[in-house]
């Protein structure tokens, strides 16, 4: 045999190693991703990251509506503004802020289960409107607004004498204000899963 010869033959079976040290590497990814997602059945829902998630949801959101009301107010309700800008100013401030809690809030719930966080994020506006109406419940039985006080969770209303097209914006951000902390939980819930096995592997 030629050299020639010799050395095709011996990058020949290089490049077969090759393949089939990918081919195993793909099986055994194949294999740990299936592992994963058994395990995420057995385990099922992490109630406690649930519950905590919205706790950090709510104090986020307590923390944050007078930040970002104020800067909105000041960039979007300057000095004379009328009774619209103000309400668009307030309707934006109450967005960005379900927004940003609600990304803290599934952050924290996908972060502690460690799994399905997509799940976990949805979860935490879901318990959270569940939190709302119960307050609401009480607070019709006992005759007091439990509700009031609660700026930055609780859906706008529309102000006594407002517009009809503030009233028309108010309206369309009260079904925004329903559908943007599932969008902040969904994204927030899968950034903190994936951050979560991240850090799970690393210990490992």
């Amino acid at each position: 045999m030629s050299e020639k010869e010799a050395n095709r033959e011996s990058a020949d079976g290089g490049r077969l190693d090759r393949l089939e040290r990918d081919r195993e590497r793909a099986r055994q990814n194949q294999a740990a991703a299936e592992r994963s997602r058994r395990e995420e059945a057995e385990l099922g829902t992490s109630w406690t990251g649930v519950v905590l998630g919205l706790l950090t949801a709510l104090g986020a959101a307590l923390i944050l509506s007078g930040i970002i009301g104020g800067v909105v107010a000041a960039l979007l309700g300057g000095g004379g503004s009328s009774a619209t800008e103000g309400g668009v100013a307030g309707v934006v401030g109450l967005l960005a802020t379900l927004f940003l809690a609600y990304i803290v809030g599934g952050y924290a719930a996908g972060r502690i289960s460690s799994r399905s966080g997509l799940k976990h994020g949805l979860l935490v506006p879901l318990a959270g409107l569940a939190l709302i109406a119960m307050l609401a419940a009480i607070g019709a039985v006992a005759g007091a607004g439990l509700l009031d006080n609660l700026g930055g969770v609780a859906l706008p209303a529309v102000p006594d004498g407002a517009p009809q097209n503030l009233s028309a914006i108010l309206s369309v951000s009260g079904v925004l204000a329903l559908l943007v902390p599932f969008l902040g939980g969904a994204v927030g819930g899968a950034w903190g899963a994936r951050t979560g096995r991240r850090r799970g592997f690393e210990r490992r």
